[in-house]
Order: C-alpha cells, then sequence, then structure tokens
C-alpha cells in the first residue's frame, strides 16, 4: 500500500507524535525522515532527528535521513519535490492540532503541503497516546462510484477488530435519492472483500457534505477519514484540492488521508436538448441570472463527464441572431471550456449573421471567430435595444458591438 513514506518533520513533539505512528500505515516498508533547513544552525547528532530515526528503527522499517539545505525556495516546495524525487507513496506529518489546517490559503506547512500535493497525504494530529490504531476505525466518504483502489486497499487491509463506515452525503434538496443512494452503497459494500475481524457497515446522511462527514466522524469516533483530494465535479475544474476536501479538512479532528487518486473525466460538446435548458439556468446564475427561451434559444455546452462546465447560447430575435450568454463558472476556468462552446456555435450557426455584444477584454478572443467591431447603429433595432441603458456609450459601459458575417466555420 504505502511501502515508503516520506515524514516531513520541523523536529516538534507533532513530527514525533507522527514518527511513533508510522507503523500504523499499512505496509510501510521505508521511511524518509525529511526536514527543511531554514537557518545555518547545526542540528546536534543526538537531538531530535536522532530521536526520530532510532523510533523507527524501533519499529522495524529502514529509515534515511534527508536534511535538504535552504536554497531559497518554499518549504512545501522542496517537501513536494523531495516526495517526487524519492518516490514516496506518502507524505505524512505530525500537526500540534487540526486547527492549524482551517487556513488552506495559509502559510502553515501542513495545509499549503494539503493543498498542493500530488501524491497521498496523511496528516495526524498531537497527541498519539491513548488513540486507536490510525486505521483501524475508518469513516469513507463516497460519491457513489467505483470504490478507487487505493480505497480498496485499506478497507481490505486486515485490521484485527477494526471497523468502517461506508458514508454518503444526500446535499439538501436531492432528499429522494436516500434509497437509491443505499442500494448502491450495498452493492459498494458487497464488492469488497473483508479481512477476518473488520466490520463495515453502510451510511446515508443528508446535509451539507463536509460539515455532515466532520459530524459523523464524531459521531462514531473514527481513527482516520479516508478521502479523495477531489471528486467528479472538481475534477471538471482546475482547483488543486476539491471543496469537500477541503470542507472536511477544516473541520475535523482525528487524522486525515487525503488520496490523490485520479478521475478522468470525457469532455463532450454537443447543442443542448430542451429538457436541460434548465442545466444552462444554474450555470447562468452567476451570470445575470440569464433565463432560457425554448422558442428563441440555440444553447450549446461541454459536459466534463456528467457535469455542464460552460455554455454558449445564440438568441434569434425578430431581426437578427445574437450571440450572449458565453459563460464558464471560475472553477470550471482555464481548461479551455469557453472556447469549445463557441466552437460549437458557431459552426452550428454559421449560415447566419451573429451579432453580439462583447465585453471590451474578450474582443479579440471573439475575433478568432471572424467577429468583427461595428458601431452600435449597425446594430439590429431589438438587439441594440438590450443595451438601451446605455444611452449609446457602449464605451462607457465597456461594451463593444460586433458583427459575423455569415460564412463557413469549422475548427
Amino acid at each position: 500500500m504505502f511501502k515508503k513514506v516520506l515524514i516531513a518533520t520541523d523536529l516538534s513533539e507533532a513530527s514525533i507524535a507522527m514518527v511513533k505512528r508510522v507503523g500504523e500505515v499499512p505496509g510501510v516498508r521505508e521511511v524518509i525522515l525529511f526536514h527543511v533547513r531554514t537557518s545555518a544552525a547545526s542540528i546536534p547528532a543526538d537531538g531530535p532527528i536522532r530521536r526520530m530515526q532510532e523510533l523507527v528503527l524501533r519499529q522495524g522499517f529502514s529509515v534515511e535521513v534527508v536534511i535538504a539545505e535552504n536554497d531559497g525556495t518554499t518549504v512545501t516546495g522542496r517537501i513536494l519535490r523531495a516526495a517526487t524525487e524519492t518516490g514516496a507513496d506518502l507524505i505524512a506529518m505530525g500537526v500540534r492540532n487540526q486547527g492549524l489546517l482551517r487556513n488552506l490559503l495559509g502559510r502553515n506547512v501542513a495545509a499549503t503541503v494539503l493543498r498542493d500535493a500530488r501524491t497521498h497525504v496523511l496528516v495526524v494530529p498531537q497527541p498519539a497516546e491513548g488513540r486507536p490504531l490510525l486505521f483501524s476505525r475508518l469513516l469513507v466518504p463516497t460519491d457513489l462510484t467505483a470504490l478507487a483502489p487505493e480505497v480498496r486497499s485499506l478497507l481490505e487491509f486486515p485490521a484485527g477488530d477494526g471497523t468502517a463506515v461506508l458514508l454518503h452525503v444526500v446535499e439538501p434538496g436531492r432528499a429522494g435519492t436516500e434509497p437509491e443512494a443505499t442500494g448502491r452503497l450495498s452493492a459498494l459494500h458487497n464488492d469488497l472483500t473483508l479481512p477476518a475481524g473488520r466490520k463495515l457497515r453502510a451510511l446515508v446522511r443528508t446535509g451539507p457534505p463536509a460539515r455532515t462527514i466532520c459530524a459523523v466522524a464524531e459521531e462514531i469516533g473514527a481513527s482516520a477519514i479516508i478521502i479523495p483530494r477531489m471528486d467528479r465535479r472538481d475534477a471538471a475544474g482546475s482547483i488543486s484540492l476539491g471543496l469537500v476536501a477541503a470542507g472536511v479538512v477544516e473541520c475535523v479532528r482525528p487524522p486525515v488521508l487525503v488520496l490523490a487518486v485520479p478521475i478522468h473525466l470525457a469532455v463532450e460538446t454537443r447543442e443542448l436538448r430542451s429538457e436541460e435548458f434548465a442545466l444552462a439556468e444554474e450555470i447562468w446564475v452567476d451570470y445575470h441570472e440569464l433565463k432560457a427561451d425554448l422558442k428563441t434559444d440555440r444553447i450549446f455546452g461541454v459536459f466534463a463527464g456528467e457535469f455542464l462546465v460552460s455554455v454558449a447560447r445564440c438568441r434569434r430575435h425578430p431581426d437578427g441572431c445574437e450571440v450572449d450568454g458565453v459563460f464558464t463558472p471560475v472553477r470550471f476556468r482555464g481548461k479551455g471550456y469557453a472556447r469549445r462552446a463557441m466552437d460549437a456555435l458557431v459552426e452550428a450557426c454559421q449560415h447566419d449573421t451573429l451579432y453580439m455584444h462583447s465585453v471590451r477584454n474578450l474582443v479579440d478572443f471573439y475575433g478568432e471567430y471572424g467577429f468583427i467591431s461595428i458601431p452600435e447603429s449597425d446594430l439590429p433595432p431589438t438587439i441594440r435595444a438590450r443595451y438601451a441603458f446605455a444611452l449609446g456609450e457602449m464605451e462607457g459601459a465597456n461594451v463593444q458591438p460586433m458583427r459575423r458575417a455569415a460564412g463557413w466555420f469549422r475548427r
């Protein structure tokens, strides 16, 4: 499972507590004690590093001590680079308390490693004494898709009298899905080959996902929470740590294992069917709360997996066709989705002259599709009327009228 574990240590008692528990990590064979020197001060041979090295050896594992010199890069950057260069399967960190992780955008090293890592990360709060074995009482949130191999391995790892809970959280407003979720959880359960002594139960709750996961962790006395770095919706975007995982890290008290599980989503671009127009309106909530019209609109969308991530609309007015509603929510930006939506729209509507009101910083973008800037007076009256509030001062409204002549287009 986690054969090579890199323990990032700042020589604190919290780091020593992590070292004491490294033997509880499934499959560990080799430990790297990694310390970043932030000053020129020397480290005594009989100091904390030597103590941690002896603790690892007593647990029966080989150990390598790496002291990284200050090279001007961040501590987090050096930890992540070391994990890559050494081929570590897991980065493990001890923290004085989980409250240190509450600001994932702050400068706390554990928090930034969690946020930016591309490998599995285990964070264990101090103290270690009196706590159950790390992987003896697991809480495993799931979105009901097939369990990742890493999750299966942890659940199927011999655990003595260990227990585990598979949890699915139904978001508010979707209460009717509990029976279906229960059935799918049972199927996931039945697909596992549990070791002797491992008890597994399925649990469905309704509520905000992160807060509900943290509440259930307290309720069952979880020894650790196993959660993927991101779910399928997060994978469609460009964030490094998913919204649910980030929320759990900020509120949970027991140790948390954040798994860097790859998620591959098929990306499809197509025209929306009429029954899918409501999906576009959900996207447009943050974009002037636009509404779709079945009689006049053609809407083109980009789907990453089952999620609509970007849209573009062509609306037929009595005197011309207008392109608007080109929008990608912030969390999905940076992946070229808006360009794909526009490609589909212009290709489908290329036989019509198209008009639009472009924000000025996107004039060059739309120019790639053959749109040219025109005076406001050249807009068809019904399209021009949409910006009547500007009183003829389009520039002051940061808007540039544009037109694309009917003609062939294919990306």
